[in-house]
């Protein structure tokens, strides 16, 4: 089967082309060749929106975001949502993250559609191109190092370290990561003139970074019960590589990333942590905020010092009504891969009080 593309540019391809593990590779020359045609195409139209928007994107001055963090599959695309249900702040959608090079040219025609809903394969979530997204995605796009390097190219999948620790980059990689994320953000800003709410589970492991990036940004932490993380991810990479990997990994390397990237994870968050304002930060469990959603988003805003939540109060109401009939997954572990769970993260899961989650999990 063809995999699916993702809209690069072409400098964003040759470099990931560069790193396809050949002895696993299914990569053919349809696939290369539409990489390289939509590359360029991709960075030509990047070159007429820089020229039509020049002066404006150059003069850009982004108001400090808020940044959603949360390991992959801890229901930081609910928490988004429920944000971004304020108008007062603004959002990177699904349609500007898969297509940074040139949204500000075509996002208003392309909204000019029926929104077409569509379901997420993970969890069957409803999404349009207006949806909030991650903008990991963007970063991919225009040719920032990316943990999602690897829903191409999954063999490097198997040093996760070097995969999601932006700081074990050489210092040409890490500059331009931080040129790519910030241009993206004056292109935001250049868009809609409001404080970007950001969501995307790989700036987690970047916490650190971002606090000395964006000392006056505000951040959510939101965790999830270890086991249904862990069962969910399983679901997530396997769906997501095998939509969009060129290369393979094996199923243990899937397992042995998920254990060692969520240890790496939890270890930024702790880093981070340690150099924020506590009034600049705020912490909520996904099993607290799906019980009352509108009462746990109205103490995030008093934590964080945002402005009024009863002027957002009804939006949210409404969004929550609107999802209201979500079914959460269930998932089934076998053994060996609840005691490999319980081994790496058992200290983490005993010190925050997790039990197992008899109504989503199995073992079997």
């Amino acid at each position: 089967m063809t995999p699916r593309r993702l809209r690069l540019s072409l400098d964003a391809w040759r470099r990931l082309a560069k790193q396809i593990d050949g002895h696993s590779a299914s990569v053919d020359w349809r696939t290369k060749l539409s990489y390289l045609l939509a590359g360029t195409g991709n960075s030509l139209l990047s070159r007429i929106q820089d020229a039509s928007h020049g002066e404006q994107i150059k003069a850009a001055v982004p108001a400090p975001p808020l940044f959603l963090l949360g390991f992959w599959r801890s229901g930081t695309t609910f928490l988004h949502e429920l944000f971004c249900s304020d108008t007062r702040f603004g959002f990177p959608s699904t349609y500007a993250c898969l297509n940074p090079s040139h949204f500000l040219l075509t996002e208003k025609w392309a909204n000019m559609r029926a929104p077409q809903q569509t379901l997420r394969p993970m969890d069957s979530m409803q999404y349009s191109w207006a949806s909030p997204q991650e903008d990991e995605f963007a970063l991919l796009a225009m040719g920032a190092p990316s943990v999602y390097e690897a829903l191409i190219v999954p063999s490097l999948m198997r040093d996760a370290p070097s995969l999601v620790d932006i700081r074990r980059r050489s210092p040409e990689e890490l500059n331009r990561w931080v040129e790519v994320l910030q241009y993206f953000l004056r292109l935001l800003t250049v868009q809609q003139g409001k404080a970007m709410i950001l969501k995307s589970p790989p700036h987690g492991f970047r916490l650190p970074l971002l606090s000395s990036l964006f000392p006056l940004a505000r951040y959510v932490v939101l965790e999830r019960n270890p086991y249904e993380v862990f069962a969910s991810n399983l679901k997530l990479w396997r769906t997501l590589l095998e939509m969009y990997g060129v290369d393979s990994v094996s199923s243990d390397e899937i397992e042995q990333f998920i254990l060692a990237a969520y240890a790496l994870h939890e270890e930024g968050i702790a880093e981070g942590n340690r150099n924020i304002d506590p009034q600049r930060i705020a912490r909520v469990r996904y099993e607290e905020l799906i019980a009352d959603p509108v009462g746990r988003m109205a103490l995030l805003y008093r934590e964080l010092g945002l402005e009024d939540f009863e002027v957002a109060r009804p939006r949210v109401e409404r969004y929550v009504a609107g999802v209201s009939n979500h079914t959460r997954n269930r998932f089934r572990l076998s053994p060996r891969q609840k005691h490999a769970v319980d081994s790496a993260w058992g200290k983490l899961i005993r010190e925050r009080g997790y039990d197992w989650p008899d109504d989503y999990l199995s073992v079997g």
